[in-house]
């Protein structure tokens, strides 16, 4: 299937300023969206991005092969995470601006929190209804090596306790993104981007979009 749609919505709020590894959520956000993008494009889909918090930062449309990939880096290159909270009610008015018709819709943003992800979730349903809609969220490699580590101290007992809550809340968050009609993709900084990109090639596969 060809002349597909895909809107990536990456979510540059103030959760996508923590660093993992080398590099922040949101560059890793834009290395996973530029990925796909070039997949997608190649593939004969159209491609729409829009970056996201509390306002548009930024916004990519209409644009394919080479033109994509460098419009797509002109509008990710001066957007730095803004120190707030995403507003996840203007999403589903943006995906009706970008296309009329079924689309994937990917929203890049972290899933490590509840109560961070209860608007996310709350909204969710108005895309689910309409469009296949996948979640990409980087994980950070130290929180499950921590969950392992020996616990010989009572240091590292509390760390390791702090560590397993978190991957116990991330376990949830995508639960309840699935219960919702949603899907998952998750990995480390490096493996984000072709795991989003595999996951795309399996809906194409398995004739989902």
């Amino acid at each position: 299937e060809r002349d597909r749609r895909v809107v990536i919505v990456i979510d540059s709020g103030r959760r996508s300023a923590a660093r993992i590894e080398n590099e922040t959520r949101l560059d890793t956000a834009y290395e996973s969206a530029l990925l796909l993008g070039a997949l997608a494009s190649a593939a004969g889909d159209r491609v729409d991005v829009v970056i996201v918090d509390r306002r548009v930062r930024g916004r990519v449309r209409g644009a394919t092969g080479a033109d994509l990939l460098s419009s797509m880096v002109e509008t990710m290159a001066p957007v730095e995470p803004e120190l707030i909270e995403p507003d996840w009610a203007l999403v589903p008015a943006l995906v009706r601006e970008a296309t009329s018709q079924s689309a994937l819709v990917v929203l890049c943003t972290p899933i490590d929190a509840p109560g961070g992800a209860r608007s996310m979730l709350a909204m969710l349903p108005q895309l689910t209804r309409k469009h296949r809609v996948l979640i990409a969220s980087v994980t950070d490699p130290s929180v499950a090596a921590a969950a392992r580590e020996p616990r010989e101290r009572i240091e590292d007992v509390f760390l390791a306790a702090a560590a397993e809550r978190a991957l116990l809340d991330r376990d949830r968050v995508a639960a309840a993104i699935r219960r919702l009609g949603g899907d998952v993709v998750t990995g480390e900084p490096e493996a984000l981007p072709p795991a989003l990109a595999d996951r795309y090639l399996a809906y194409k596969a398995a004739g989902l979009l």
